[in-house]
């Protein structure tokens, strides 16, 4: 098949993140089996406007807005329009079905904005913009939709989806880089997520100033990067926590070891994951931290609550969790004697997914899409 790719950022963009490692796996999959991908997308400073990674062709072009208007132009362009255009939505949908048939194309989405627009953009645009988000899902009432989480499918059929257009397919993991290795001796946390707002990474800091009250040689990483890191160093200055709070990344420290490794060796030894987001897809830092034999401590909401298992892999916390709810969640787990079989559950749990099984799953319906409009 010949497939194009319509996504917001690409794997080297600096503000990608977990949607985008997904859809890299996937897709790099494809073209082993000899299938022909190009990967549309925004540029970012000093990208290049054409690369080749792993067999897919990047082609970057607008920017963070204007992406969408130089997809458009660019399907235009194409002589031979492509078997399938995946659709992937992030925040705001390409519109596919304006331009693109109906058997050639398949909306992709991680998860639907809804209160995320409340902590990334100011008042009134954060009202508007989730006032007009169901009404960009008009044109897709009879499009095809793949997703990897029930919560999502519940989303979409609550915007309009018609729920028997909607495939759920599991997420992948690679269990040869996230394995079991031994806990630290100290109650050690960690929190692995893009530093903005709807992640609320600064609730797990003001935590820790209950946690090492109690337990003073508890230590909190944040590992990840983004627009609230210069917030983050203020609160952990202001709070007097630079012997137990560390953000973790290559602005912050000389690492010897590659940054992907250094999140992996964490999530080995850390006691727990802390994950407070407003909204997931699925979280996919949850299974990995799994994998590691270690649970998460996450809030109520879409994704979260389908990736963790209450009191088996993790604590759901309520919907909104303040520092005082996850520092309670995260004193409990420190003093839980049982707390190896929360690591053993976690390690159980991650064996139900690879990306072997999850390709197949996605490929199969590719297939099977392309048969059924025939």
């Amino acid at each position: 098949m010949n497939i194009l790719i319509l996504n917001w950022r690409d794997i080297k963009n600096p503000e990608g993140g977990g949607a985008e490692i997904i859809l890299y796996e996937l897709v790099k999959r494809l073209v082993k089996k000899g299938n022909s991908v190009t990967w549309f997308c925004s540029g970012f400073k000093n990208s290049s406007e054409e690369e080749v990674q792993e067999g897919i062709k990047i082609i970057r072009s607008g920017g963070k807005y204007s992406v969408f208007f130089h997809a458009f132009q660019y399907y235009r362009s194409l002589k031979v329009k492509p078997d399938i255009v995946l659709d992937c939505v992030n925040t705001a949908c390409w519109q596919t079905p304006l331009y693109v048939s109906k058997d050639r194309r398949v909306l992709y989405t991680n998860q639907a904005a809804r209160e995320v627009f409340f902590y990334e953009y100011p008042f009134p645009f954060s009202i508007l913009a989730y006032l007009v988000e169901p009404l960009q899902y008009l044109t897709y009432k009879n499009t095809d939709v793949v997703c990897y989480s029930n919560s999502t499918k519940e989303d979409l059929i609550s915007l309009g989806i018609d729920k028997k257009n909607i495939y759920v397919f599991p997420l992948g993991l690679d269990h040869k880089r996230y394995y079991p290795q031994k806990k630290s001796e100290n109650p050690t946390f960690i929190f692995v997520a893009r530093f903005v707002r709807n992640k609320r990474p600064e609730r797990c800091v003001s935590a820790m100033i209950i946690v090492i009250s109690k337990y003073p040689k508890a230590k909190l990483y944040l590992i990840g990067y983004g627009k609230e890191e210069k917030n983050l160093k203020t609160q952990i200055e202001k709070l007097k926590l630079k012997k137990n709070v560390f953000i973790v990344n290559k602005n912050n420290f000389f690492l010897k070891r590659d940054m992907r490794d250094e999140k992996v060796r964490l999530m080995q030894q850390a006691w727990a994951l802390i994950l407070p987001s407003v909204k997931e897809g699925w979280g996919m830092v949850v299974t990995e931290a799994a994998a590691c034999g270690t649970p998460s401590i996450v809030s109520n909401v879409t994704g979260l609550r389908d990736s963790v298992i209450h009191k088996r892999t993790g604590t759901i916390l309520s919907s909104n969790p303040s520092p005082t709810e996850i520092a309670n969640a995260l004193i409990s787990l420190i003093e839980n004697k049982d707390r190896s079989s929360l690591y053993q559950n976690s390690i159980k749990w991650s064996k139900n997914f690879s990306w072997s099984k999850s390709f197949n799953n996605f490929n199969n319906y590719l297939l099977n899409h392309k048969l059924n409009e025939k």
